[in-house]
């Protein structure tokens, strides 16, 4: 997010007006979509002032404002955000909790609407051709409640869908059944429109993407997640009692929440935010299956030589019970090339044979591991996926070039990068991998971005002093007197920076039978075979390309990542 107070346009990146039109979609409970960080309105409908405004400013002294300006992603232009037009999002309770949703081939249609509404800011329309408040309108229009709406047919495939045109009505909810006329010409919500337990859908429309692109998570299918089936009473012998998917609740039976809407979670591995509120209210692996005051009336005690053989106090149930996964995830994701990102899926990477990436099998994949803690304080083992990053940033030793421990390595906005690059490799980049993405990789690639970054962006200001390659765990840099690049490893230097991302891999749970060590002990111990083992020599990629003439991945085995042994 911009900084509230800038200096200059070449500071500023994504404005709290951006996050309004694309992170709201996902974060609907006002707040960011709604005040600014001085606490006031961005905008008050009622009084048609700012929230500058009110506290004496004018539209001059909030130009640099990180809540008040937009920058255009690929142009660099800077405007004032325009929350007179977009109106703010307040807190949007039928988002989560109304009763019926509307789905259509899999799609939660609630979350459609209402993303498409957002996505829009100030371009939509109604049929007529007058402005609509898209921000104001989102809640509106994501419960069905229009006579008109249409969706823009040039948004790419993957992309959240964009509005262009809303008419808001509220005859279809009197229609439904969801809203009431009280006599008085107004309209209430019935009560048997709110449900207080959120069902499956309402969090799978904002999770479905992420977790798929981060995680290759899945839900609504029995045969994924031993958890959904058995919520739903899908594996029994009697199909009258079957829950369908628009009416599953099975993610609130383990994560809970209260009137305060802190949803119960883990211990994230990345992105973690509120560390203080870990496991709490989560209900665990262990809490449910174990014996103890929480366990699970229908879950079954574990009682096979593997449980009770040491393996539990040291690995998490999660290791052995997500053992592959078989919708693929982004891997790899290359931001320096072009500016734009450039994902890398898992079969770009793995195969389903874990000592062979090039496999030509793709069906499935497997995960790395990470020491975490657990509920109970334990460090254990948990099935990771690493996001690898490549990108852009501006090195700075603060005077102390012997000691990594004060560095800082600032990322380069993305629309910077464009600015330098057009959105394109620059001349001489090469696709040496032939896989279709020309990638900045050999050294010679490298120093020619590097000198392209000191240029200016479109305010005259150097897209950066000191420009690095953050890659493969290593930072690329122009040794000093210019003509050559060289590289080091930023954690045996001490310099705080990332390019391996560890995304928690919880869900997709499988049963013993098809868990690891099913098959036996050798399954992981195949070095009493003298053969590699398929678990802890298995190869997780650490780099999309290295800097040969042949960009080919880097790998490390599961052994050399946690240290451990099978032996």
């Amino acid at each position: 997010m911009a900084a509230k107070d800038n200096v200059r346009e070449s500071d500023i990146d994504k404005t709290s007006f951006w996050y309004g039109g694309l992170c709201n979609i996902c974060h609907p409970g006002g707040g960011f979509g709604e005040f600014d960080r001085d606490g006031e309105l961005y905008y008050d409908v009622r009084t048609s002032q700012f929230g500058y405004e009110k506290l004496g400013k004018t539209a001059a002294d909030v130009r640099l404002d990180g809540d008040y300006a937009e920058i255009n992603h690929m142009s660099g232009a800077l405007r004032a955000a325009p929350w007179d037009i977009t109106g703010v999002a307040e807190p949007d309770c039928l988002f989560c909790h109304r009763t019926e949703r509307a789905v259509s081939d899999g799609k939660n249609m609630n979350w459609v609407w209402r993303t498409a509404t957002l996505r829009s800011k100030d371009k939509l329309k109604d049929t007529g051709g007058a402005s609509v408040p898209a921000y104001a309108a989102a809640a509106t229009a994501g419960q069905g409640w229009f006579s008109a709406f249409a969706l823009n047919s040039k948004v790419p495939a993957g992309k959240p869908p964009m509005a262009t045109t809303l008419d808001i009505d509220y005859q279809p909810g009197v229609d439904n059944g969801s809203l009431k006329e009280d006599g008085a010409g107004s309209l209430r919500l019935d009560g048997a429109s709110i449900v207080g337990s959120p069902k499956d859908y309402a969090c799978w429309g904002c999770h479905l993407t992420p977790d798929l692109k981060k995680r290759g998570r899945s839900w609504f299918d029995e045969s994924s997640d031993v958890h959904y089936a058995g919520f739903n009473n899908l594996n029994d012998a009697d199909p009258t009692n079957d829950i369908a998917p628009g009416n599953s609740t099975a993610c609130t039976q383990c994560h809970p929440a209260g009137l305060d809407h802190n949803i119960a979670k883990g211990n994230a591995t990345v992105s973690s935010v509120r560390n203080d509120t870990d496991y709490a209210g989560l209900r665990t692996c262990r809490d449910c299956h174990l014996p103890g005051a929480e366990k699970h009336e229908n879950a079954p005690t574990p009682t096979s030589d593997i449980h009770i053989d040491g393996h539990l106090e040291k690995m998490s149930c999660e290791m052995c019970h997500i053992p592959y996964k078989t919708r693929s995830a982004v891997f790899a994701i290359d931001n320096a090339t072009t500016g734009n990102t450039i994902g890398y899926p898992a079969a770009a990477l793995l195969s389903a044979d874990p000592l062979d990436p090039t496999d030509p099998d793709k069906s499935r994949w497997y995960p790395s591991f990470k020491w975490k803690t657990d509920k109970d304080g334990e460090r254990r083992l948990f099935p990771i996926k690493l996001l690898l990053s490549v990108w852009w940033g501006d090195w700075d030793d603060n005077g102390t070039p012997d000691d990594g421990h004060d560095d800082t390595i600032t990322p380069i906005a993305l629309w910077r990068v464009r600015q330098i690059t057009g959105g394109s490799p620059i001349a001489g980049t090469v696709d040496d991998n032939g896989d279709g993405k020309p990638e900045v990789n050999r050294p010679e690639e490298i120093l020619a971005y590097i000198t392209a970054m000191k240029g200016d962006d479109s305010y005259g200001v150097p897209v950066a002093t000191r420009p690095v390659l953050v890659k493969g765990g290593r930072v690329w840099f122009e040794v000093p007197g210019g003509g050559d690049v060289d590289s080091f490893d930023y954690h045996a230097e001490g310099v705080h920076t990332e390019s391996s991302h560890p995304f928690s891999v919880n869900h997709n749970v499988l049963p013993t039978d098809q868990a690891l060590g099913a098959t036996g002990c050798i399954e992981c111990h195949y070095g009493f075979a003298e053969r590699p083992s398929p678990v802890f020599d298995r190869l997780i990629p650490i780099s999309p390309f290295d800097e040969t003439e042949d960009a080919r991945p880097k790998y490390k085995t599961v052994r050399q990542m946690t240290f451990l042994s099978p032996f």
